[in-house]
């Protein structure tokens, strides 16, 4: 267990820097090839296969939600298990989560083979962009297997104390990914079929990673064959910590798929290829967020659970500054350089760029701060608090975002779709920040009871 004491021991910033900077690198990274993907699609195949391929994202948003439920959900038992000193239920977190990513994988990967054209009708894919997203999603359907285990694992390397390499897992999937896709797409000719092989490929390297450093490393856990075995406690308690991380990208799924929709009725192909432009690109800086959150979940899990509370609470206070001190930023480029950043995807579509950049203004105009919600839902996970965090993330496109997206169109026609990103991130803040406090409140009562049940005995 002395692998893990430099959670309650070490300078607490420099942990959290040493933490979240690699995740950050490695989110960025992750991120880059992502909206390079689309990049290449856009510049070589054009707005209708960039259109084709972002309806079929609700499920890859799925598939990743499903992945991020199981990695999460055990990072933070695991963290809560390190800090409490039980490292053989730690070890059953671990190979419980393998378990789990490949018997979800399966359900997916049958249920999208057996109801291909129907998912694709759902989706919103008719017409000339069919045969786009037909030809990405019969690919990229195989690497689901390898984007589980790979997203999942990568969580619980964190959790073990080597945020470094775990941020290497990302690189080296991230580089094979741009490197094929500059192959398949451009030398090769594959188009969008090339896209996903080339995505499929780089996750299949990830996951042998991963595999391999729990398989021949000493780093403190290890895949044993008998914890493999579904434990019902532990396979629950992973599943209901985690579900908040499936809540977000299943209703993220839902909403993109129902303003999808919208959009194809108000604007065609071209609302929604600025929609999944907006996104890629906001997704993009929310990365130094996600990897400030990402290196706080194991610091915050193992400390609650060794009853650290001051520790947990100047955690939470430096995550929320900082990342309202980034979202900041983050507006600035938005606001500034919008018309640059819509030109990166289709460079030779004067109107669209010319709507889109408008559109981003707009939609992304609260966007620093929407960072607290993630601040605030890391959090809540981290000490197992499953409800709190499955409030916050429902409340900002549930809640908020898809209603008003079809309600202010009938007044304001497409822009009261991107008015609506803008009010719901507002709100949905609002309510998050106060999460928060509430938060930092109940720490520092347990501070505060925690030093006089210490100082009673003495008197």
């Amino acid at each position: 267990m002395n692998k893990f004491v430099h959670f309650e021991e070490k300078s607490l910033y420099k942990l959290i820097v040493e933490y979240s900077l690699p995740a950050t690198i490695g989110m960025i990274v992750s991120f880059s090839y992502n909206i390079i993907d689309r990049i290449f699609v856009g510049n070589q195949l054009g707005a209708e296969a960039l259109s084709g391929v972002a309806l079929t994202f609700p499920l890859q948003i799925i598939i990743f939600g499903i992945a991020f439920m199981i990695g999460i959900g055990a990072n933070s038992n695991v963290s809560l298990s390190l800090g409490r000193k039980e490292l053989d239920e730690a070890e059953k977190f671990l190979g419980n989560a393998i378990t789990l990513s490949l018997i979800f994988s399966l359900i997916i990967f049958l249920i999208v083979n057996i109801f291909f054209d129907r998912i694709l009708d759902l989706l919103g894919s008719y017409g000339s962009t069919r045969f786009y997203s037909a030809g990405f999603l019969k690919v990229a359907i195989w690497g689901v297997f390898f984007q589980s285990i790979s997203m999942g694992l990568n969580n619980l390397i964190r959790a073990v104390g080597y945020p470094n390499t775990a941020m290497f897992t990302q690189i080296i999937g991230a580089f094979l990914n741009i490197i094929l896709d500059a192959l398949f797409i451009f030398q090769f000719g594959w188009g969008v079929e090339g896209a996903a092989l080339a995505t499929n490929l780089s996750f299949m390297i990830s996951a042998l990673w991963v595999i391999g450093f729990f398989l021949f490393r000493n780093v403190g856990l290890k895949i044993k064959l008998h914890n493999l075995i579904l434990y019902s406690q532990n396979a629950r308690k992973i599943l209901t910590n985690g579900f908040p991380s499936l809540i977000t990208q299943v209703s993220g799924s839902f909403v993109v798929l129902l303003i999808n929709h919208k959009l194809v009725e108000l604007s065609g192909h071209q609302g929604v290829a600025i929609l999944s432009i907006i996104f890629s690109i906001e997704h993009f800086m929310y990365v130094p967020v996600i990897g400030l959150s990402i290196g706080l979940r194991p610091i915050i899990g193992y400390n609650y659970g060794a009853e650290n509370f001051d520790r947990v609470r100047k955690s939470l206070e430096f995550g929320t500054i900082l990342t309202t001190t980034i979202g900041i930023l983050g507006f600035i480029v938005l606001q500034l350089f919008s018309e640059q950043l819509i030109m990166l995807f289709v460079p030779n579509d004067l109107e669209l760029i010319a709507i889109g950049s408008r559109a981003m203004r707009i939609f992304t105009f609260f966007i620093y701060l929407v960072g607290n919600e993630i601040i605030a839902t890391t959090y809540y996970q981290s000490i197992g608090n499953s409800k709190i965090a499955g409030i916050i993330t429902l409340n900002r496109q549930i809640i908020f975002l898809l209603p008003l997206v079809y309600l202010l169109p009938f007044s304001y026609g497409i822009d009261g779709v991107w008015y609506a990103g803008a009010i719901s991130d507002f709100a949905s803040s609002i309510l998050s920040i106060s999460f928060i406090l509430w938060a930092i409140f109940n720490l520092k009562k347990m501070i505060k009871i925690k030093k006089e049940t210490i100082i009673e005995p003495e008197n």
